[in-house]
């Protein structure tokens, strides 16, 4: 008696349209529950396979090793190079083709590179067994900024080894324009960096992505920028480079264009031109030639010859415009100080000036990195748009969004834009509209300073009543919270022009003064000893004579 046969699911037979799903097996075939046979499948065991029934066979895949993408070693430090000079030529092209610096630039700054890359050989040398360390933080100077202190040149760290950081290429490109005897200063190249004229704000955007993808995490970061550049940093940061290049290879930066730098600082402080020739006449007392500082040399704050040039400029407003009301007489009508500066309308000037920058209900260029939560609170719809806009060309990769896409539906992309809405687009402000613009402004406020100048009186060298000359009641400033009034709002503005923090010129000032006290000192004393030789011949000529 044969049993019930046993069924189990499958596919459709699809014989005769046949649509049972169900098979059993007689004598070694299998056939549809309704009695079609499958052709060509046997399912009758071989006695060698008994009981193999559930078991599993996989084919064991060969071990590969896995190959990082990431490079390490020389090879990282070799491809962090690359993406550095790649930066540092990018620079140097916005330097040449948007600000209007000669195209010699290129060629000095492509030879000072090549210097820095002589020392960093071994780095990328796979045959040297020298270890790579890299430290994202930039080289500082271990400088001693006490005012009555000087700190010798072995306290500065000149490091040939060190891999370089991303100020540095600033650097660089003002030690570039030093050689070629270029008006432009530390403020100039601070302003263009951080309003992105040149590229440095993340910097990093500018390298491209095959690059990024192979670059450790701790080179990505160097080239980035995680903070604002701060006062005092660029100034830093040249100081060690000259001595960098001064020590390693004997190379000499050539002096300041001293002449033409200062008018150009005279003419963004709205100052009257008199104060050129009294600043460089000070320079030349004090024997100042401002050259750069060497090696085996005492260094001070005042050592960089820009902190000299705008020390002694400061000094010469302090000299012939004081802040206090004190009346001073002159010699003549015609005395360079009969006219002096009325502070009241200089700030009133000022404080147009800086109105007229961010006028409009525009966020003025570079302040968007500075922007805080509470900024934001207070922005107007076309502030927001303009941060917007600013935070998209600076955060955001398009290269890395499309590629991160996969596949979804461009209705679905469409419904999240990160561009502007309305078909509105950003307004472009270039170098040459700011550069006329400002340009403008400046003009306009020469123009209310040189109009609002006061007249001195004039008292000859023979009038019996005492009187006030140029120079008298000097008041100087040890500590920054010494400044106050129109003092405080100057040396603000005079900080901000070369890119350092008030303290700094406080210092530097001060430093100066010092040198002006012994001057004068060293001229009394000779002066005295020059009168007491003069009386001790006549005494001695006295007898022979009578």
């Amino acid at each position: 008696m044969s049993g019930k046969p046993e069924y189990w699911k499958g596919q459709v037979c699809g014989i005769d349209n046949c649509k049972s799903r169900q098979y059993h097996e007689q004598d070694g075939l299998t056939w549809c529950k309704k009695g079609h046979q499958q052709e060509g499948i046997r399912t009758q065991q071989d006695e060698d396979d008994f009981g193999t029934q559930g078991r599993k066979t996989r084919i064991r895949k060969e071990t590969q090793e896995k190959i990082s993408q990431i490079y390490r070693g020389h090879s990282a430090t070799s491809l962090y190079l690359q993406a550095y000079q790649l930066i540092l030529w990018k620079q140097c092209h916005a330097l040449i083709h948007t600000i209007g610096l000669p195209g010699e630039l290129e060629a000095v700054l492509k030879d000072l590179w090549a210097l820095r890359l002589q020392l960093l050989k071994n780095k990328t040398d796979p045959t040297c067994e020298e270890e790579t360390v890299f430290s994202s933080q930039p080289q500082m100077e271990t400088e001693t900024e006490r005012e009555d202190e000087d700190v010798p040149s072995r306290e500065y760290k000149v490091n040939g080894k060190a891999m370089p950081s991303l100020i540095e290429t600033l650097g660089l490109c003002y030690l570039g324009v030093v050689l070629l005897r270029l008006p432009v200063g530390m403020g100039e190249i601070h302003r263009w960096a951080v309003r992105e004229d040149i590229p440095f704000i993340r910097a990093v955007r500018f390298v491209p992505t095959v690059m990024k993808q192979k670059l450790p995490a701790e080179y990505l970061k160097a080239l980035d920028t995680t903070s604002p550049l701060k006062p005092d940093h660029l100034r830093k940061t040249i100081h060690n480079l000259s001595l960098f290049y001064t020590h390693h290879f004997k190379l000499v930066f050539p002096p300041l264009n001293a002449p033409l730098l200062l008018y150009e600082h005279i003419r963004d402080l709205a100052l009257p031109i008199s104060l050129h020739p009294i600043t460089l006449h000070l320079s030349t007392l004090l024997s100042i030639s401002f050259d750069f500082p060497f090696p085996g040399s005492r260094h001070r704050i005042s050592s960089l010859p820009e902190l000299q040039l705008i020390s002694l400029l400061t000094i010469a407003i302090k000299l012939y415009h004081p802040f206090d009301t004190l009346p001073r007489h002159v010699r003549s009508p015609a005395d360079p100080a009969a006219l002096t500066i009325d502070w009241p309308t200089w700030v009133e000037a000022q404080n147009a000036h800086d109105a007229s920058t961010s006028s409009g209900g525009h966020l003025s260029s570079g302040s968007e990195i500075n922007i805080t939560e509470a900024d934001v609170m207070k922005m107007t719809g076309e502030q927001l748009d303009e941060y917007m806009d600013y935070y998209e060309r600076t955060f955001i990769c398009t290269e890395h969004v499309e590629s991160k896409t996969r596949g979804l539906p461009k209705e679905l992309l469409d419904m999240f834009p990160i561009g502007r809405l309305h078909g509105s687009s950003p307004t472009h402000y270039t170098y040459q509209i700011q550069a006329e613009n400002e340009h403008a402004a400046v003009e306009q406020r020469l123009e209310t300073v040189m109009g609002g100048m006061k007249l001195r009186p004039v008292a000859s060298e023979d009038s019996e009543e005492p009187v006030r000359r140029i120079g008298s009641f000097y008041k100087r400033f040890r500590r920054v919270e010494d400044l106050e009034g129109y003092a405080k709002l100057l040396y603000e503005k005079v900080a901000e022009g070369v890119a350092v923090k008030v303290e700094t010129l406080v210092l530097a000032v001060g430093q100066i003064e010092r040198r002006l006290i012994m001057w004068r000192e060293a001229r009394v004393k000779e002066s005295l000893e020059r009168s007491d030789g003069v009386d001790d011949g006549a005494g001695r000529g006295c007898p022979d004579g009578g």
